[in-house]
Protein backbone atom coordinates (compact mmCIF):
# COMPACT_ATOMS: atom_id res chain seq x y z
CA UNK A 1 0.00 0.00 0.00
CA UNK A 2 1.43 3.33 -1.02
CA UNK A 3 2.18 5.90 1.65
CA UNK A 4 0.25 9.14 1.66
CA UNK A 5 2.40 12.26 2.12
CA UNK A 6 1.77 14.61 5.03
CA UNK A 7 0.84 17.48 2.70
CA UNK A 8 -2.86 17.62 1.86
CA UNK A 9 -3.69 16.14 -1.51
CA UNK A 10 -6.14 17.32 -4.12
CA UNK A 11 -7.52 15.47 -7.14
CA UNK A 12 -8.45 17.10 -10.43
CA UNK A 13 -12.12 16.44 -11.13
CA UNK A 14 -11.65 16.24 -14.88
CA UNK A 15 -8.64 13.92 -15.23
CA UNK A 16 -8.04 12.40 -11.74
CA UNK A 17 -4.48 13.71 -11.48
CA UNK A 18 -3.25 14.03 -7.87
CA UNK A 19 -1.40 17.06 -6.51
CA UNK A 20 0.02 18.18 -3.20
CA UNK A 21 -1.85 21.27 -2.17
CA UNK A 22 0.85 23.85 -1.51
CA UNK A 23 0.75 27.47 -0.52
CA UNK A 24 0.49 29.82 -3.52
CA UNK A 25 0.75 33.63 -3.64
CA UNK A 26 -2.31 35.74 -2.87
CA UNK A 27 -4.76 36.09 -5.78
CA UNK A 28 -2.97 33.26 -7.63
CA UNK A 29 -4.61 30.21 -9.23
CA UNK A 30 -3.40 26.61 -9.32
CA UNK A 31 -4.35 24.74 -12.49
CA UNK A 32 -3.97 21.11 -13.41
CA UNK A 33 -0.86 20.64 -15.57
CA UNK A 34 -2.52 17.74 -17.42
CA UNK A 35 -5.93 19.11 -18.44
CA UNK A 36 -5.78 22.78 -17.42
CA UNK A 37 -8.72 22.59 -15.00
CA UNK A 38 -8.75 25.01 -12.04
CA UNK A 39 -7.71 23.20 -8.85
CA UNK A 40 -7.86 25.96 -6.24
CA UNK A 41 -7.26 29.67 -5.68
CA UNK A 42 -5.75 31.78 -2.93
CA UNK A 43 -8.03 34.76 -2.26
CA UNK A 44 -7.46 36.73 0.98
CA UNK A 45 -10.69 37.58 2.77
CA UNK A 46 -12.73 35.33 0.50
CA UNK A 47 -15.06 34.16 3.28
CA UNK A 48 -16.17 37.65 4.31
CA UNK A 49 -16.50 38.80 0.69
CA UNK A 50 -18.53 35.72 -0.23
CA UNK A 51 -20.96 36.21 2.67
CA UNK A 52 -21.37 39.92 1.85
CA UNK A 53 -22.13 39.16 -1.79
CA UNK A 54 -24.63 36.43 -0.95
CA UNK A 55 -26.38 38.69 1.59
CA UNK A 56 -26.61 41.39 -1.07
CA UNK A 57 -27.89 38.83 -3.56
CA UNK A 58 -30.59 37.70 -1.12
CA UNK A 59 -31.89 41.23 -0.59
CA UNK A 60 -31.82 41.93 -4.34
CA UNK A 61 -33.58 38.63 -5.04
CA UNK A 62 -36.43 39.66 -2.70
CA UNK A 63 -36.66 43.10 -4.35
CA UNK A 64 -36.59 41.62 -7.87
CA UNK A 65 -39.60 39.45 -7.00
CA UNK A 66 -41.52 42.05 -5.01
CA UNK A 67 -41.46 45.02 -7.38
CA UNK A 68 -42.69 45.41 -10.99
CA UNK A 69 -40.24 44.01 -13.52
CA UNK A 70 -41.33 45.55 -16.84
CA UNK A 71 -44.29 47.59 -18.02
CA UNK A 72 -45.61 47.99 -21.55
CA UNK A 73 -47.45 51.19 -22.47
CA UNK A 74 -49.59 51.50 -25.60
CA UNK A 75 -51.70 54.65 -25.73
CA UNK A 76 -53.69 54.63 -22.52
CA UNK A 77 -53.11 50.92 -21.81
CA UNK A 78 -50.36 49.77 -19.44
CA UNK A 79 -49.48 46.13 -18.90
CA UNK A 80 -47.25 45.44 -15.88
CA UNK A 81 -45.07 42.36 -15.63
CA UNK A 82 -43.47 40.86 -12.50
CA UNK A 83 -40.53 38.47 -12.46
CA UNK A 84 -42.85 35.53 -11.93
CA UNK A 85 -45.29 36.60 -14.66
CA UNK A 86 -43.45 34.78 -17.45
CA UNK A 87 -43.74 31.35 -15.87
CA UNK A 88 -47.31 32.01 -14.76
CA UNK A 89 -48.36 33.13 -18.26
CA UNK A 90 -47.02 29.90 -19.77
CA UNK A 91 -49.04 27.99 -17.20
CA UNK A 92 -52.17 29.91 -18.18
CA UNK A 93 -51.54 29.23 -21.87
CA UNK A 94 -51.68 25.49 -21.15
CA UNK A 95 -47.93 24.86 -20.87
CA UNK A 96 -47.46 24.06 -17.16
CA UNK A 97 -44.25 22.07 -17.69
CA UNK A 98 -42.59 24.98 -19.51
CA UNK A 99 -43.92 27.48 -16.98
CA UNK A 100 -42.52 25.40 -14.12
CA UNK A 101 -39.14 25.22 -15.89
CA UNK A 102 -38.98 29.01 -16.26
CA UNK A 103 -40.17 29.60 -12.69
CA UNK A 104 -37.66 27.14 -11.18
CA UNK A 105 -34.56 28.17 -13.15
CA UNK A 106 -35.11 31.94 -12.90
CA UNK A 107 -36.51 32.31 -9.38
CA UNK A 108 -36.63 29.22 -7.16
CA UNK A 109 -33.23 27.62 -7.79
CA UNK A 110 -31.25 30.91 -7.50
CA UNK A 111 -33.11 31.74 -4.28
CA UNK A 112 -32.48 28.30 -2.77
CA UNK A 113 -28.81 28.45 -3.76
CA UNK A 114 -28.35 31.84 -2.09
CA UNK A 115 -30.15 30.78 1.09
CA UNK A 116 -28.24 27.49 1.22
CA UNK A 117 -24.86 29.20 0.91
CA UNK A 118 -25.71 31.69 3.65
CA UNK A 119 -26.88 28.81 5.86
CA UNK A 120 -23.45 27.21 5.45
CA UNK A 121 -21.14 30.21 5.56
CA UNK A 122 -22.54 32.50 8.27
CA UNK A 123 -22.24 29.96 11.15
CA UNK A 124 -18.79 28.88 9.91
CA UNK A 125 -17.69 32.53 9.89
CA UNK A 126 -18.33 32.57 13.67
CA UNK A 127 -16.75 29.19 14.32
CA UNK A 128 -19.97 27.14 14.41
CA UNK A 129 -20.73 24.07 12.32
CA UNK A 130 -24.21 24.20 10.72
CA UNK A 131 -26.25 20.99 11.01
CA UNK A 132 -26.48 18.83 7.88
CA UNK A 133 -23.81 20.85 6.10
CA UNK A 134 -22.94 17.92 3.85
CA UNK A 135 -26.52 17.57 2.62
CA UNK A 136 -26.94 21.30 2.16
CA UNK A 137 -23.68 21.54 0.20
CA UNK A 138 -24.80 18.65 -2.02
CA UNK A 139 -28.12 20.40 -2.67
CA UNK A 140 -26.44 23.71 -3.48
CA UNK A 141 -23.92 22.01 -5.78
CA UNK A 142 -26.76 20.28 -7.63
CA UNK A 143 -28.85 23.46 -8.00
CA UNK A 144 -26.13 25.88 -9.11
CA UNK A 145 -25.92 24.73 -12.76
CA UNK A 146 -29.68 25.20 -13.05
CA UNK A 147 -29.74 28.72 -11.57
CA UNK A 148 -29.86 30.59 -14.87
CA UNK A 149 -29.83 34.20 -13.69
CA UNK A 150 -27.52 35.42 -16.45
CA UNK A 151 -29.45 33.64 -19.20
CA UNK A 152 -32.75 35.08 -17.98
CA UNK A 153 -31.30 38.59 -17.92
CA UNK A 154 -30.09 38.20 -21.52
CA UNK A 155 -33.57 37.06 -22.50
CA UNK A 156 -34.95 40.18 -20.80
CA UNK A 157 -32.66 42.48 -22.78
CA UNK A 158 -33.65 40.79 -26.05
CA UNK A 159 -37.35 41.08 -25.21
CA UNK A 160 -36.97 44.81 -24.52
CA UNK A 161 -35.37 45.32 -27.93
CA UNK A 162 -38.07 43.27 -29.69
CA UNK A 163 -40.84 45.29 -28.03
CA UNK A 164 -39.53 48.70 -29.05
CA UNK A 165 -41.63 48.74 -32.25
CA UNK A 166 -44.78 47.58 -30.46
CA UNK A 167 -45.01 49.91 -27.48
CA UNK A 168 -43.10 51.90 -24.90
CA UNK A 169 -41.18 49.65 -22.51
CA UNK A 170 -40.83 50.95 -18.94
CA UNK A 171 -38.21 49.19 -16.78
CA UNK A 172 -39.32 48.62 -13.21
CA UNK A 173 -37.46 48.48 -9.93
CA UNK A 174 -37.59 44.70 -10.15
CA UNK A 175 -35.53 44.77 -13.36
CA UNK A 176 -32.85 47.01 -11.84
CA UNK A 177 -32.76 44.78 -8.76
CA UNK A 178 -32.41 41.69 -10.97
CA UNK A 179 -29.51 43.28 -12.86
CA UNK A 180 -27.74 44.03 -9.57
CA UNK A 181 -28.58 40.49 -8.40
CA UNK A 182 -26.77 39.09 -11.42
CA UNK A 183 -23.55 40.90 -10.49
CA UNK A 184 -23.77 40.07 -6.77
CA UNK A 185 -24.59 36.42 -7.44
CA UNK A 186 -21.75 36.05 -9.95
CA UNK A 187 -19.26 37.72 -7.57
CA UNK A 188 -20.36 35.47 -4.71
CA UNK A 189 -19.90 32.31 -6.77
CA UNK A 190 -16.49 33.51 -7.94
CA UNK A 191 -15.38 34.04 -4.31
CA UNK A 192 -16.55 30.67 -3.00
CA UNK A 193 -14.15 27.79 -2.32
CA UNK A 194 -15.21 24.37 -1.06
CA UNK A 195 -12.62 24.52 1.72
CA UNK A 196 -14.68 27.28 3.37
CA UNK A 197 -17.25 24.63 4.33
CA UNK A 198 -14.68 22.21 5.81
CA UNK A 199 -12.11 24.29 7.71
CA UNK A 200 -12.12 21.83 10.63
CA UNK A 201 -11.28 18.69 8.64
CA UNK A 202 -8.37 17.74 6.38
CA UNK A 203 -8.83 17.09 2.69
CA UNK A 204 -7.66 13.49 3.05
CA UNK A 205 -9.18 11.41 5.84
CA UNK A 206 -8.44 7.91 4.59
CA UNK A 207 -5.05 6.71 3.39
CA UNK A 208 -6.45 3.53 1.89
CA UNK A 209 -5.62 3.21 -1.82
CA UNK A 210 -6.56 0.75 -4.50
CA UNK A 211 -4.03 -1.86 -5.66
CA UNK A 212 -2.75 0.53 -8.32
CA UNK A 213 -2.37 3.30 -5.74
CA UNK A 214 -5.21 5.45 -7.06
CA UNK A 215 -7.36 7.86 -5.06
CA UNK A 216 -10.70 9.28 -6.16
CA UNK A 217 -11.90 12.76 -5.24
CA UNK A 218 -15.44 13.62 -4.15
CA UNK A 219 -16.88 16.07 -6.68
CA UNK A 220 -18.87 17.87 -3.97
CA UNK A 221 -16.42 18.50 -1.13
CA UNK A 222 -13.07 17.40 -2.63
CA UNK A 223 -12.23 14.70 -0.08
CA UNK A 224 -10.11 11.82 -1.40
CA UNK A 225 -11.11 8.18 -1.06
CA UNK A 226 -9.89 4.79 -2.13
CA UNK A 227 -11.31 3.61 -5.44
CA UNK A 228 -13.52 1.10 -3.62
CA UNK A 229 -15.50 3.81 -1.81
CA UNK A 230 -19.12 4.34 -2.86
CA UNK A 231 -20.13 7.36 -0.79
CA UNK A 232 -18.13 10.23 0.67
CA UNK A 233 -17.68 9.85 4.43
CA UNK A 234 -17.55 13.64 4.82
CA UNK A 235 -20.48 15.02 2.81
CA UNK A 236 -22.36 11.86 1.86
CA UNK A 237 -22.18 12.45 -1.91
CA UNK A 238 -21.76 9.45 -4.24
CA UNK A 239 -18.11 8.70 -5.04
CA UNK A 240 -17.21 6.81 -8.17
CA UNK A 241 -14.03 6.04 -10.06
CA UNK A 242 -16.10 6.65 -13.19
CA UNK A 243 -19.77 7.58 -13.56
CA UNK A 244 -21.64 4.31 -14.01
CA UNK A 245 -23.02 3.80 -17.53
CA UNK A 246 -21.84 7.28 -18.50
CA UNK A 247 -21.48 6.52 -22.21
CA UNK A 248 -24.82 4.75 -22.90
CA UNK A 249 -26.72 7.23 -20.73
CA UNK A 250 -25.19 10.18 -22.57
CA UNK A 251 -25.98 8.60 -25.94
CA UNK A 252 -29.60 8.09 -24.88
CA UNK A 253 -29.97 11.70 -23.75
CA UNK A 254 -28.37 12.99 -26.97
CA UNK A 255 -30.75 10.87 -29.07
CA UNK A 256 -33.75 12.22 -27.15
CA UNK A 257 -32.49 15.81 -27.50
CA UNK A 258 -32.04 15.34 -31.26
CA UNK A 259 -35.62 14.11 -31.59
CA UNK A 260 -36.88 17.12 -29.60
CA UNK A 261 -35.01 19.58 -31.82
CA UNK A 262 -36.92 18.47 -34.94
CA UNK A 263 -40.40 19.62 -33.83
CA UNK A 264 -38.80 22.53 -31.97
CA UNK A 265 -37.74 23.95 -35.33
CA UNK A 266 -40.87 22.95 -37.24
CA UNK A 267 -43.56 24.23 -34.87
CA UNK A 268 -43.97 27.95 -33.99
CA UNK A 269 -42.35 29.04 -30.75
CA UNK A 270 -44.80 31.95 -30.49
CA UNK A 271 -47.56 33.71 -32.41
CA UNK A 272 -47.62 37.50 -32.51
CA UNK A 273 -51.13 38.90 -33.03
CA UNK A 274 -51.45 42.58 -33.96
CA UNK A 275 -54.90 44.14 -34.52
CA UNK A 276 -56.44 40.70 -34.91
CA UNK A 277 -53.88 39.32 -37.39
CA UNK A 278 -51.64 36.48 -36.24
CA UNK A 279 -48.07 35.86 -37.34
CA UNK A 280 -46.65 32.50 -36.15
CA UNK A 281 -42.87 32.52 -35.70
CA UNK A 282 -40.57 29.52 -35.72
CA UNK A 283 -37.00 29.89 -34.48
CA UNK A 284 -35.68 30.42 -38.00
CA UNK A 285 -38.41 32.84 -39.06
CA UNK A 286 -37.84 34.85 -35.89
CA UNK A 287 -34.18 35.25 -36.78
CA UNK A 288 -35.11 36.27 -40.34
CA UNK A 289 -37.56 38.89 -39.06
CA UNK A 290 -34.87 40.38 -36.85
CA UNK A 291 -32.51 40.59 -39.80
CA UNK A 292 -35.19 42.19 -41.97
CA UNK A 293 -35.73 44.76 -39.23
CA UNK A 294 -32.05 45.66 -39.23
CA UNK A 295 -31.37 44.10 -35.81
CA UNK A 296 -28.38 42.10 -36.97
CA UNK A 297 -26.70 41.91 -33.58
CA UNK A 298 -29.83 40.63 -31.90
CA UNK A 299 -30.46 38.20 -34.76
CA UNK A 300 -26.94 36.83 -34.38
CA UNK A 301 -27.43 36.30 -30.61
CA UNK A 302 -30.70 34.41 -31.13
CA UNK A 303 -29.22 32.40 -34.02
CA UNK A 304 -26.17 31.45 -31.98
CA UNK A 305 -28.05 30.59 -28.77
CA UNK A 306 -31.04 28.84 -30.31
CA UNK A 307 -29.55 27.03 -33.32
CA UNK A 308 -25.75 26.99 -33.35
CA UNK A 309 -25.23 26.10 -29.66
CA UNK A 310 -27.70 23.15 -29.48
CA UNK A 311 -26.45 21.61 -32.72
CA UNK A 312 -22.79 22.18 -31.83
CA UNK A 313 -23.38 20.64 -28.40
CA UNK A 314 -24.91 17.52 -29.93
CA UNK A 315 -22.04 17.15 -32.39
CA UNK A 316 -19.37 17.83 -29.77
CA UNK A 317 -20.72 15.36 -27.23
CA UNK A 318 -21.18 12.81 -30.00
CA UNK A 319 -17.54 13.26 -31.04
CA UNK A 320 -16.35 12.89 -27.44
CA UNK A 321 -18.40 9.74 -26.96
CA UNK A 322 -17.04 8.17 -30.15
CA UNK A 323 -13.47 9.05 -29.15
CA UNK A 324 -13.97 7.46 -25.72
CA UNK A 325 -15.56 4.32 -27.17
CA UNK A 326 -12.65 3.97 -29.59
CA UNK A 327 -10.17 4.41 -26.71
CA UNK A 328 -8.59 7.32 -28.53
CA UNK A 329 -5.51 8.96 -27.04
CA UNK A 330 -5.72 11.91 -29.45
CA UNK A 331 -5.07 15.25 -27.68
CA UNK A 332 -6.87 14.53 -24.39
CA UNK A 333 -6.23 18.05 -23.06
CA UNK A 334 -7.95 19.64 -26.08
CA UNK A 335 -10.88 17.25 -25.84
CA UNK A 336 -11.27 18.07 -22.14
CA UNK A 337 -11.27 21.79 -22.97
CA UNK A 338 -13.87 21.15 -25.66
CA UNK A 339 -16.09 19.42 -23.12
CA UNK A 340 -15.60 22.24 -20.61
CA UNK A 341 -16.68 24.88 -23.12
CA UNK A 342 -19.65 22.78 -24.22
CA UNK A 343 -20.83 22.37 -20.64
CA UNK A 344 -20.62 26.12 -19.96
CA UNK A 345 -22.36 27.45 -23.09
CA UNK A 346 -25.13 24.83 -23.19
CA UNK A 347 -27.40 26.59 -20.70
CA UNK A 348 -27.45 29.78 -22.80
CA UNK A 349 -29.80 28.10 -25.27
CA UNK A 350 -32.51 28.64 -22.66
CA UNK A 351 -32.56 32.31 -23.67
CA UNK A 352 -35.21 31.58 -26.32
CA UNK A 353 -37.50 29.91 -23.76
CA UNK A 354 -37.12 32.85 -21.37
CA UNK A 355 -37.78 35.25 -24.24
CA UNK A 356 -41.07 33.53 -25.09
CA UNK A 357 -42.11 33.52 -21.43
CA UNK A 358 -41.37 37.23 -20.97
CA UNK A 359 -43.17 38.27 -24.13
CA UNK A 360 -46.19 36.07 -23.41
CA UNK A 361 -46.49 37.48 -19.91
CA UNK A 362 -46.04 41.10 -20.92
CA UNK A 363 -47.88 41.44 -24.25
CA UNK A 364 -51.53 40.82 -23.44
CA UNK A 365 -53.26 43.94 -24.73
CA UNK A 366 -56.48 42.45 -26.02
CA UNK A 367 -57.29 43.42 -29.62
CA UNK A 368 -54.20 45.62 -29.92
CA UNK A 369 -51.55 42.96 -29.49
CA UNK A 370 -51.08 39.52 -27.95
CA UNK A 371 -48.16 37.10 -27.97
CA UNK A 372 -49.09 33.44 -27.58
CA UNK A 373 -46.42 30.81 -26.83
CA UNK A 374 -46.26 27.97 -29.32
CA UNK A 375 -45.69 24.23 -29.10
CA UNK A 376 -42.18 24.66 -30.51
CA UNK A 377 -41.09 26.38 -27.30
CA UNK A 378 -42.00 23.30 -25.26
CA UNK A 379 -40.01 20.99 -27.53
CA UNK A 380 -37.09 23.41 -27.55
CA UNK A 381 -37.07 23.68 -23.76
CA UNK A 382 -37.06 19.87 -23.54
CA UNK A 383 -34.14 19.70 -26.00
CA UNK A 384 -32.09 22.21 -23.97
CA UNK A 385 -32.69 20.36 -20.70
CA UNK A 386 -31.78 17.02 -22.30
CA UNK A 387 -28.50 18.40 -23.69
CA UNK A 388 -27.62 19.85 -20.28
CA UNK A 389 -28.34 16.49 -18.66
CA UNK A 390 -26.25 14.77 -21.33
CA UNK A 391 -23.27 17.02 -20.58
CA UNK A 392 -23.59 16.30 -16.87
CA UNK A 393 -23.84 12.55 -17.43
CA UNK A 394 -20.65 12.46 -19.50
CA UNK A 395 -17.56 11.73 -17.40
CA UNK A 396 -14.57 13.70 -18.77
CA UNK A 397 -12.20 11.43 -16.84
CA UNK A 398 -12.93 8.77 -19.48
CA UNK A 399 -10.90 10.88 -21.91
CA UNK A 400 -7.80 10.27 -19.80
CA UNK A 401 -8.15 6.52 -19.28
CA UNK A 402 -5.44 5.78 -21.86
CA UNK A 403 -3.11 8.48 -20.56
CA UNK A 404 -0.02 7.53 -18.57
CA UNK A 405 -1.36 7.68 -15.02
CA UNK A 406 -0.94 5.25 -12.16
CA UNK A 407 -1.88 7.22 -9.08
CA UNK A 408 1.31 9.25 -8.95
CA UNK A 409 1.28 12.63 -7.27
CA UNK A 410 2.08 15.45 -9.70
CA UNK A 411 4.20 18.36 -8.65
Amino acid sequence: MAEVPDQPLIACHECDALYRRERIPDHARANCTRCGNLLYRETPGAMGRCIAMYLSALMLWVMANAFPFLSLKVGGLIETDYLSSGGWSLWQWGMPELGALVFLTSIVFPGLTIIGMLYLLIPLRFGQVPPLRGRVLRAVTALEPWSLVGVFFLGTLISIVKLQDLATVIPGLGLYSFAALLFAYTAARASFEREMVWPDRPNLLNSERTPDGQLVGCHTCGMLHGDSAHRCVRCGAPVHHRIQDSVPRTWALLAAATLMLIPANLYPVMTVTKLGRGDPNTIISGVIHLMEGGLWGLAFIVLFASIVVPVAKLLTLGFLLVSVQNASNWRPRDRTLLFRVTEVVGAWSMVDVFLVALLAGLVSLGLLATIEPGLGATFFGAAVILTMLAARSFDPRLIWDRADFSGTVHE
